[in-house]
């Protein structure tokens, strides 16, 4: 299975098409077990109520055993920019920060990094300020987040 890039895209990185290639196949392989299509794409306002309960949960955990003992702060970013695109809203690195309770210069660490690897788009540009930007996940990133919600929550 290949990932389709329409031609008004600029290309991902090779990593991020890796990990899209890597996750259909994951997901595509636990639905043959189950003999069951893979659902690749689906529609993201039947996985909203699923994954506001993910991320309260992970929310409670963090207050439960403190903030840093489960520190991965780049997937609490991309699980909140897709609930964001499934609401059909973008976010700033400011709204990240406050969100999620990261500092804000782990936040621009943390997207800078999955901006390389293709996992980021950026929506619209303040003049005034870098933080002020709005990102979004790419389509490749919403991929996988969906062979991802649909492997982890779909029976």
């Amino acid at each position: 299975m290949t990932a389709h890039i329409p031609p008004d895209r600029h290309l991902p990185s090779q990593e991020a098409v890796d990990l899209v290639v890597a996750l259909q196949r994951c997901l595509t392989n636990f639905h043959a077990r189950k003999e069951e299509p893979a659902i690749l794409d689906g529609e993201g306002n039947d996985q909203l109520p699923a994954l506001a309960r993910y991320l309260e949960a992970r929310r409670v955990r963090a207050m439960l055993f403190g903030q840093n003992l489960f520190a991965d702060p780049a997937w609490d970013i991309l699980l909140a920019l897709y609930q964001a695109e499934l609401e059909g809203v973008a976010l700033t690195l400011e709204q990240l920060s406050e969100t999620l309770r990261l500092s804000l210069s782990v936040v621009v660490g943390q997207v800078g990094t999955m901006e390389r690897r293709g996992l980021l788009d950026e929506h619209r540009t303040s003049p005034n300020s870098r933080r002020r930007r709005a990102i979004r996940l790419s389509p490749l990133a919403m991929d996988a987040m969906a062979s991802w919600f649909s492997l982890a929550f779909e029976e």
